[in-house]
């Protein structure tokens, strides 16, 4: 049979105060809801509504993703080639 090892626990070191198991501590002060008039409350309603349009608008596939410069480079310079090949032909004809 193995001996138990009281193991030290790090988490147990930094506890100030014996932790209450099953004691409820209320908390310091309740949440006093703010009241807001019909414009007010319309007018942050509708500025809430356009930051989240912006950011979902800003989030789009179209928005983030831009052609990388090397696939822009490469269908010049294919373009650029085939047209050289194009003329070449044209010229012997």
């Amino acid at each position: 049979m193995t001996d138990s090892v009281a193991v030290n626990n790090v988490v147990n070191k930094q506890v100030q105060k014996p932790l209450n198991v099953g004691v409820l501590t209320p908390p310091n002060a309740l949440h006093k809801p703010v009241l807001y008039n019909d414009k007010e409350a319309d007018y942050q309603f509708k500025q809430i509504a356009k930051d989240i349009y912006q950011k979902e608008n800003s989030q789009k596939f179209e928005k983030k993703r831009k052609t990388p410069l090397s696939v822009i480079l490469t269908l010049i310079a294919a373009a650029a080639g085939g047209g050289w090949l194009v003329f070449k032909k044209a010229l012997k004809w």
